[in-house]
Order: C-alpha cells, then structure tokens, then sequence
C-alpha cells in the first residue's frame, strides 16, 4: 500500500490513483520543493515516511508521519496530514504538515 504527496502539484495518491489537492508549507514557500528546509514556512521535505498512526491535531483528528533512517528533515518534525483550521483563512494550516482540502 503505497501513499505519495507531490509537493509542487499538491496532489496526494495511493497505489497511482488520485485521493485529493493538498498543500505543504505557508506563505512564498507554499508548496515549493526548494524551501523544504526552512522550519516552520516550508513543505514538508523529499523522502519516505511511515504512517505512524493518529493524533488529536487541535480538536480534528491527524495522520502522524515518521520519516525512515536517511530521509533528510532538516532537524524538523512533527509532520502530519490534517486539514485547514477551522475559522482560520483556507491555505494558511501548515508549518511544512500536508493539508488536505476541503
């Protein structure tokens, strides 16, 4: 079973087959694979995670991403797949998490 985010077309798949639009990361590093490393503002970086599980993300439930041994985080952390917040402006939930529309 095999889940891929591509982070400069937003799209989430599983086994080839599209899921839904996401983003990854704020503001001008929205979505820009070159701004992986910047905490807090970047995508979430290139490499192979592992579903770890679910967290109660601020009231909304969360899929918890571990990377492997040798994906490069850039000593960040905490990635997650959830969606926008609530009563926030859309596009603006994700310090480098993959937010899921709608």
């Amino acid at each position: 079973m095999t889940w891929e985010y591509k982070v400069s077309t937003g799209v989430l798949s599983h086994n080839g087959e599209f899921v839904a639009h996401c983003y990854s990361g704020a503001g001008e590093s929205k979505d820009k694979p070159e701004c992986e490393s910047q905490r807090n503002r970047g995508p979430i970086p290139r490499g192979i995670y592992f579903i770890a599980g679910w967290n109660n993300h601020k009231s909304a439930e969360a899929i918890v991403l571990e990377p492997i041994a040798g994906t490069n985080t850039f000593g960040r952390d905490h990635f997650q797949i959830h969606g926008d917040k609530k009563g926030q402006p859309p596009g603006s939930a994700s310090a480098g998490c993959i937010i899921m529309n709608g």
